[in-house]
């Protein structure tokens, strides 16, 4: 999704664009000779109080049994791509997706909040908590056959410095060739998330081409080498011979065929033209289970409307009008008519999927439109008003529409404003508006980054959203802890449930379709519901 979803979100974030023209382009060549297969990573030194305890040794890389079968490409329907497909502090939205067949980060973070060593073997938290020091993975190439080590670490972070993408991060240091060491502003329990989300490029191939060639032609470390792009149809991959993970990947190529329309999607596969797409959570889901696709689907996130709260002249402005939008809409009709059995009307912020934050008892506002007449009333818009809603181009437009309806029958008429993908992240980038967005909230593994992202200048979405200053202090309290504190992520979340800040409205997730025949895609595994692990997929047939 985005960051359903984005994001990253998200992206995390989770979780934060850009639109490039895209073209029809060759492949760069790949390395010429194999890396040489790396040793078994040391286990990392745990790191002194107060920081997090370092990232266990990476576990051993699976021998394939006799029932992998290599070969074959495998056709993945896909959404959408708009952006810049190489340069990742550019790369938001749909095509994040594709990313992840070309490139890779220093570490991986798992469904559950762990973090795996990927191209980084161990790292150490210093005993101030004021930097992070890695040691990389050797015998990695690049695609374009130079070699992955410190100094093209440095290159891809201090671009994501420069860009403002890692606020916290204050600079870069190469202690080695294969030892580099991240300094931070300040400590936040949430910065692994940030080595598992940046991803790797070649510097060289960047230097060598320059931006405008390198956003079309992605060179990065990752299982799979970029063969062409042609915006709006596909984007093709092939088997990278010098992968560092010996014996993988498993398939020849991946075709990620760009198709928006659900119903084509489904078409298609039932037709057996794809062997993988993705679903939104609820009809999509319903309709892949009813052709016999195998199923995995993750309630990753939940629909809310985000009130311009934070512009003074806003009716949005009053707590009492914010509150009267929540009880005015009935979300148990929503859940049941939209949700094909998928969905649970949703009353808090985060999803299940946040273990230690979800509360299956929490109450909340239900719908009581009298109640919602009598704030308006109490606020001085007894009569009622005008606002716009802006859903975000994934939401599922029977949802914004049920929303219209609801907000109306309390006298506060809303008009729907469907922005393109480009538009709508630009609020992701600092912008602002006036009305009630729908987007949706990613409950990270680490509730914090949601928090983060979404309540601080560090995540700089929606900027006419209302974050009072009591508000933000929470959210850094909670972010400053040498670990995440549950009762600290809890003490935020009520302030924004009591301040109604943004209120939940639906479910959304996402869910993986995969035909019968494809093998440990690693779907739902990883921290974002639209990641998987490609190099593991094989064909059995």
């Amino acid at each position: 999704m985005k960051k359903l979803i984005f994001l990253t979100i998200a992206v995390i974030v989770i979780a934060g664009l850009l639109l490039v023209g895209c073209a029809k382009e060759a492949a760069p060549a790949p390395a010429p000779a194999p890396a040489p297969t790396p040793a078994p990573a040391p286990a990392p030194t745990p790191a002194p109080a107060p920081a997090p305890t370092p990232a266990p040794a990476p576990a051993p890389t699976p021998t394939p049994t006799p029932t992998h079968k290599t070969g074959g490409t495998v056709t993945f329907l896909w959404r959408g791509a708009t952006g810049s497909l190489g340069w990742p502090v550019e790369c938001f939205g749909e095509i994040s997706h594709t990313l992840q067949f070309f490139f890779e980060g220093l570490i991986r973070t798992t469904v559950e909040g762990k973090h795996e060593p990927w191209l980084a073997t161990s790292w150490d938290v210093a005993q101030d908590s004021k930097s992070v020091t890695f040691q990389l993975r050797k015998g990695v190439k690049f695609h374009d056959g130079t070699d992955f080590n410190a100094q093209a670490v440095k290159f891809n972070y201090d671009t994501l410095i420069k860009a403002g993408r890692e606020p916290n991060w204050e600079s870069v240091d190469v202690l080695g060739d294969y030892t580099v060491r991240v300094n931070l502003k300040s400590w936040r329990n949430t910065v692994m998330d940030g080595f598992s989300g940046n991803n790797m490029v070649s510097p060289t191939a960047f230097n060598k081409n320059g931006l405008e060639w390198i956003r079309l032609h992605p060179v990065g470390t990752g299982p799979f080498i970029f063969d062409h792009y042609i915006q709006d149809v596909e984007t093709k991959v092939v088997r990278n011979p010098n992968y560092w993970e010996a014996g993988k990947p498993y398939v020849d190529a991946f075709i990620i065929k760009y198709v928006p329309d659900w119903s084509a999607r489904r078409n298609a596969m039932e037709a057996g033209e794809g062997d993988m797409t993705v679903g939104e959570l609820g009809r999509e889901t319903a309709d892949m289970k009813a052709i016999g696709m195998n199923i995995r689907s993750m309630h990753e996130a939940n629909f809310c409307l985000i009130p311009s709260g934070g512009n003074p002249a806003s009716p949005w402005a009053d707590v009492r009008v914010r509150q009267a939008a929540e009880y005015a809409i009935n979300r148990e009709p929503i859940a049941t008519g939209l949700g094909y059995g998928e969905w649970t009307a949703p009353y808090q912020l985060a999803a299940p999927y946040t273990k230690g934050i979800y509360d299956p008892n929490f109450v909340g506002r239900r719908y009581n439109p009298e109640k919602a007449k009598e704030l308006l009333n109490e606020a001085g818009f007894a009569n009622g008003f005008s606002t716009t809603i802006y859903p975000f181009p994934g939401c599922n437009r029977d949802l914004a529409v049920a929303i219209q309806d609801y907000l109306g029958k309390v006298g506060i008429k809303a008009e729907i404003v469907y922005w393109q993908e480009a538009k709508f992240f630009e609020l992701y980038d600092g912008g602002s508006f006036e009305g009630l967005v729908l987007d949706g909230i990613n409950a990270y593994p680490n509730w914090n980054e949601s928090l983060r992202f979404w309540f601080t200048n560090e995540g700089n979405v929606f900027l006419s959203k209302a974050v009072p200053p009591e508000l933000l202090a929470a959210v850094m309290e909670s972010l400053s802890s040498p670990t995440p504190d549950v009762n600290l992520m809890k003490k935020a979340t009520d302030m924004v449930y009591d301040m109604c800040i943004m209120f939940p409205v639906s479910n959304c997730g996402i869910s993986f379709a995969e035909a019968p025949y494809v093998m440990d895609s690693g779907a739902m595994t990883l921290n974002f519901g639209f990641y998987f692990r490609p190099e593991n997929i094989w064909l059995n047939k």
